[in-house]
């Protein structure tokens, strides 16, 4: 379900989340603008209130707190009676809904309201136990006009009785700089304090976010080929930025002195850029050549097309903080946003959002279901799990892996659910700090105040900080540190969030360094209960953890008994039809590893006649040999010299992405003569 939140733009482009301040910062290309979209904004006082009795089969207006009868009228909601029995709340077309349980309807101010997640399924209302709208139950409804509701149920029955405060809101978009010639992309520094903006034109630009109008701004770049999107290493102090221009360009600019470098050439309409952690690979959406996503090496490794025939591709996001996966907006006639892994064989392209406004340019990720989409005139907002069949209970799962798709030997396998977004590689092991995920608004509902966490039988005492929503001002700045409690002679009882307070990490329940348990299939115990001490749920999930490191080696080439030297690397043969060999190691433990291999001649570029010689396979415990001719490794030379590497990548994951710090590599260097 699409929802518009800002609208009568001028040609949404770059955006960028800012978590703490919770707004999203974006480019108007067509105003020259910088724009601010607060997520929660002000409101500006209350619509309508009162109580009033919503009679069966009746509908409802929010704005007015009108009663009618006609389905053929425009109200919000439908109170239904399907028969003796069945009974549901029913929003209208375009209406949101969600059910908050017995909350204190007083404390839900305005910001914590535009901070639910609004859905359009009916609210179960029947008479009999799974009834839902009982007496002090309060759910929330986003109305036709886009103002937000609480209503709380004082009676029950064929008639219902409530209380309602319907409350409308300022404009959340705001302007916050002009004069700029048709900017793209914006990003901005870990403080917030600094926006750098690319302008088709030619320009890249440093402003300061209190004083963003161009006229203030630095000039970091000129005679840029159409700029698009960039990339901040803040770490180095160096930006990179494609250009839409065939041929174009990925370059470097470094930030002290302004100076650039160009990192690849021959680019087809370069419009999204990605770059990984190490900055060994940039991800790019290229226009031209079919539509297609590249992973580039910037290390001189051959590229490699991880989708291509997407429609007109746009603006890459990150989709998980291990940066294993992103989305892809692609523009019209088709309309939607995609979602890719950054490596081959961990998952087809998976379309998570489809009939977006037109023009999708860029999407920010808020949190692993909501996603915010700036179209070229609007600003929609989306919840890209809906309608995917995930857990229903109080345990979500790790991470990014719903606990029913984790298998009873303990391993993540998504691929059971193919039209889930966030895939991971088959039966992967868990690894790192995992991140444990609870439904806390459905316990509120059930009456659940605590829960425990054992891992073979040993309760966990974790702590850790999270971020709580200002109701005042809808940020989040408010420090809150978790941390477990003895209750009833129970030894770590965590609370669970409470109604009406909202945090940046909805779904967090614990934080737990997987390290501190013996590898293994490990038992997960989660116990929830009363806050008289009840036991009221029990979930237990099997959980396979391997914290263990590779090991990757190697011996120096030899041929017919004789090494290379460690000193010199000099190797010599006797004729063309000598057998090199190199002796290598790409091991793990538990063989929960895979492995690439590597033999290539050194010069620029690959050499005619002489590929590199390359394998990928499943990591084992016995050492591999790599055997070739001499004359096959040397082409036409009769003197070269010559790389060779080992990488061993762990499989594990924590739920987000593969931890890659159990990773090992080696690379030797050598030189073959006569």
């Amino acid at each position: 379900m699409l929802t518009t939140i800002a609208e009568n733009l001028g040609a949404a482009i770059g955006s960028k989340y800012l978590p703490n301040t919770n707004q999203l910062l974006f480019t108007e290309y067509s105003k020259g603008a910088l724009s601010v979209l607060d997520l929660v904004a002000p409101s500006t006082g209350v619509v309508s209130s009162g109580t009033t009795v919503i009679k069966g089969t009746w509908i409802f207006d929010c704005e007015t707190g009108t009663l009618g009868g006609d389905m053929s009228k425009i109200y919000d909601i439908w109170w239904e009676q399907i028969d003796n029995v069945k009974r549901q709340m029913v929003p209208m077309a375009g209406v949101g809904i969600v059910n908050l349980g017995p909350v204190d309807f007083n404390s839900l101010t305005p910001a914590a309201l535009q901070s639910l997640s609004f859905g359009s399924t009916p609210i179960p209302g029947n008479n009999d136990a799974t009834n839902h709208l009982t007496a002090n139950d309060v759910f929330a409804v986003r109305t036709k006009s886009g103002n937000i509701a609480k209503i709380k149920v004082l009676q029950y029955g064929y008639d219902l009785k409530i209380e309602w405060a319907t409350y409308k809101f300022a404009s959340p978009c705001h302007t916050i700089g002009t004069g700029y010639t048709m900017p793209e992309d914006v990003v901005t520094s870990a403080n917030g304090l600094t926006a750098y903006v690319t302008e088709r034109t030619g320009s890249l630009v440093r402003v300061a976010m209190n004083n963003a109008n161009r006229n203030a701004a630095t000039v970091i770049a000129t005679g840029l080929q159409a700029p698009h999107q960039m990339c901040l290493d803040e770490q180095h102090n160096q930006l990179f930025v494609v250009e839409f221009a065939n041929p174009g360009r990925l370059i470097q600019i470094d930030l002290k002195t302004n100076k650039q470098k160009v990192l690849l050439n021959g680019l087809n309409n370069a419009i999204g850029l990605l770059v990984s952690s190490d900055l060994a690979y940039a991800y790019i959406s290229e226009q031209s050549g079919g539509g297609k996503v590249t992973k580039y090496s910037l290390q001189g490794k051959a590229p490699v097309v991880l989708a291509t025939g997407l429609t007109n591709p746009f603006f890459l996001t990150w989709a998980d903080a291990s940066k294993s996966s992103f989305f892809v907006a692609e523009r019209d006639p088709a309309n939607r946003v995609t979602l890719l892994k950054t490596e081959l064989g961990a998952g087809a392209a998976v379309q998570v959002v489809t009939g977006t406004g037109v023009r999708p340019s860029s999407v920010v990720c808020v949190s692993a279901s909501q996603l915010l989409v700036c179209c070229d005139t609007m600003i929609q907002k989306t919840d890209i799990l809906s309608g995917i069949s995930l857990p229903t209970g109080l345990f979500k799962g790790i991470g990014l892996v719903p606990w029913n798709l984790v298998t009873a030997a303990g391993y993540a396998d998504t691929t059971t659910q193919p039209v889930y977004p966030y895939q991971f590689v088959k039966n992967s092991p868990f690894g790192g700090v995992l991140s444990l995920q609870f439904n806390h608004p459905l316990a509120s509902q059930q009456g659940v105040k605590y829960y425990r966490v054992l891992v073979d039988a040993t309760p966990r005492m974790d702590t850790w900080w999270d971020l709580k929503l200002n109701a005042a001002n809808g940020k989040y700045e408010i420090p809150v540190e978790f941390k477990p409690e003895t209750k009833w002679g129970k030894d770590g009882c965590y609370l669970m969030h409470q109604p009406g307070v909202f945090y940046m990490n909805s779904d967090l329940g614990l934080i737990m360094n997987s390290v501190s348990v013996a590898n293994g299939k490990r038992t997960f115990t989660i116990e929830f209960y009363t806050d008289a001490g009840v036991k009221v749920q029990q979930q237990v999930v099997f959980v396979m953890i391997d914290n263990n490191v590779c090991t990757a080696a190697m011996d120096m080439p030899e041929i017919g008994g004789v090494y290379a030297t460690t000193d010199c690397g000099m190797l010599k043969y006797n004729n063309l039809a000598d057998k090199l060999s190199i002796r290598y190691v790409a091991s793990h433990p538990t063989l929960q590893a895979t492995y690439s291999w590597r033999v290539g001649r050194a010069g620029k570029g690959p050499v005619p006649g002489v590929p590199e010689c390359s394998v990928d396979g499943q990591a084992q415990l016995a050492p591999f040999t790599f055997q070739k001719n001499v004359g096959a490794l040397l082409g036409a030379c009769t003197s070269a010299a010559f790389y060779a590497s080992v990488y061993v990548a762990a499989r594990a994951i924590n739920g987000y992405g593969r931890q890659s710090q159990y990773d090992r590599s080696l690379t030797i260097a050598f030189a073959l003569t006569h």
